[in-house]
């Protein structure tokens, strides 16, 4: 069972040009971000520190399953 604090540990905030550089983002960030931005925003998906943002992993994957789901109803 994973602890709150170990969850808290393995959710990073990578920037978002290292995120996309280890290929690990299954979708074109950037494009996202551009469309979805405010709500990946909401989600806790990405965060803007100054003029940087960043990538949260975990809440990135969650929210495309939410928006799985919205666009499947």
């Amino acid at each position: 069972m994973i602890t709150n604090q170990q969850s808290k540990e393995t959710n990073l905030l990578i920037p978002l040009s290292q995120y996309i550089r280890s290929g690990r983002s299954p979708i074109n960030l950037r494009w996202a971000i551009q469309v979805h931005g405010s709500q990946m925003e909401d989600f806790g998906a990405i965060i803007r520190y100054g003029n940087r943002w960043l990538v949260s992993e975990n809440e990135l994957f969650d929210w495309l399953r939410h928006q799985a789901r919205e666009n499947h109803d």
